[in-house]
Formats: C-alpha cells, structure tokens, sequence
C-alpha cells in the first residue's frame, strides 16, 4: 500500500470497532502514527496492539466524546505522544434510535453532545495545533439520511438531525479555515455492514445477517457498502493528495443516495 500519510499523525475517534477501526487500520497501513479512541479500553488498546503488530504506529486513548474535558485530553494526548497533530477524523457516533412518542430531552441531549459536541470540542483542540503547523485536515464522519431523511418513523431522528448539525459545521469551518491551510471535509456513509449494525439487526429482528444480504440484494449497485471503501475515502481526504479539497461532501453511498 502507498504510504501517503507517512510522517502524519492522525487522530481517529470511535475507532474501538467497526467504521472508526477500519478508518484507524487503514491511515496506518499509509503511514500514519495513529490515536485510536473510544470508551471501550480492551477492544481500543487490542486496535493499537495489532497495529503495531502489523508494522504501524498506534497507541489508544480513552475518550467519550460527550465530554469536554476528554475531547481536551485526546488531542493533547496525540502532541504528546507524537509531537504533532495533522489529521483529526471526527467518526464517533451515538445512532439516536428511539419512538418518536418518547423522544426525551435527556436522549436528544446526549445524542447531540456526542455527534456534534464531540466533534465541535475535538475540532477546537486541534485547531490551533495545527494551524501552528502551517495546516492540517478534518474529516466528519456523516449519513446519507440529512439528505433522504429517517425511514424509520422518526426513531432516528436525532441522529439525523444531529448529523445535520454536523455537515453544517464541516462547511462553515471549511470556509473559516481556508487562510490556515485546515481543510475540512464530510464523508456521506450510506449502509455499511459492520459486527455493530449485524448484532443491531440480531436484536431487532432475530436474523441480522438474514435481512442485511435481503437489503444487499434490492441495493442500487447490489450490495451494501464495506468498511475499507468507507476507509478508503476517508484516507484520501486526510492526504496531501487532497490538498486542495476543503467543503467537500465526498458521497460513499453505492447509489443510496444520488
């Protein structure tokens, strides 16, 4: 694989399993030292052993996102154990699923501070860091659904009104930051088939992997997405070789949403 980050130290939040340890692997496999974070401490410290068993740079800091002073100590953490800051992927997410009729202002709350607040107080640390640095790049993680909305009757709602929030953020920084060489750029995630939405559709329904080859087969391009392409846009973005990309919405959707 082509080392294209190599010298760049990248943070990855929710990087403790599915899209996040994906986007975590693959930065490192280009070179990257790698922060994998998230509140699950043996899954994340097993993330960075195998990478570092793979040849790469990675150490794991626990972090939930919700919380101001976690979102502080994970970018400090990553200038102290590498030196510097170039890449900060803002892929942590709580998925907001709930009846519309129980909506509570505590749920739509911790829904928020995890997808916006998170990535807001994580953004805010590295900023200066690397505006110092002559530049740097911001990935957000979003969703296919603030643009074709929440299929489910309004259960997640918050989660798409929350990543809403997000892709508004994503431009109003892009444009704020273009003097400082930050670009700052949204990944649109359609399906993807992770260990996570498998044992989703296991509590759900009883046969997750049943329904998702179903969903698979009636998908636009005839399967649903996986992890590395997810990955694999999220790398380009991150690298020099995006140099000139700021304010974009990369679509990674197969057709879901076009």
């Amino acid at each position: 694989m082509n080392k294209h980050m190599s010298g760049k130290v990248a943070v990855v939040t929710g990087s403790t399993g599915g899209i996040g340890e994906g986007i975590a692997r693959r930065l490192a496999a280009e070179g990257a030292a790698v922060i994998a974070s998230g509140r699950r401490v043996e899954v994340g410290e097993r993330v960075a052993r195998e990478i570092r068993g793979d040849g790469g740079r990675a150490v794991f800091v626990r972090a939930d996102v919700a919380s101001e002073p976690d979102c502080v100590g994970l970018i400090r953490a990553a200038v102290e154990h590498f030196g510097r800051l170039d890449v900060l992927v803002n892929n942590a997410a709580h998925f907001g699923r709930v009846p519309f009729e129980e909506l509570s202002p505590e749920f739509w709350t911790q829904v928020f501070a995890v997808n916006v607040g998170g990535a807001l107080f994580c953004s805010r640390e590295a900023i200066p860091v690397m505006r110092e640095q002559g530049g740097g790049s911001i990935v957000n993680v979003g969703t296919t659904m603030v643009y074709r909305g929440d299929s489910e009757k309004l259960a997640r709602l918050s989660y798409t009104c929350s990543k809403g929030a997000l892709l508004t953020m994503t431009k109003t920084m892009a444009r704020a930051l273009l003097g400082d060489r930050i670009r700052v750029n949204w990944v649109a995630v359609g399906w993807v088939v992770t260990p996570g939405e498998i044992a989703l559709r296991d509590h759900m329904i009883g046969d997750g992997m049943a329904f998702l080859q179903e969903i698979s087969e009636r998908a636009p391009m005839g399967r649903l997405e996986t992890v590395e392409e997810t990955a694999a846009g999220v790398a380009y973005l991150a690298s020099d070789e995006a140099s000139h990309v700021t304010g974009c919405e990369l679509n990674i959707s197969g057709g879901l949403w076009v």
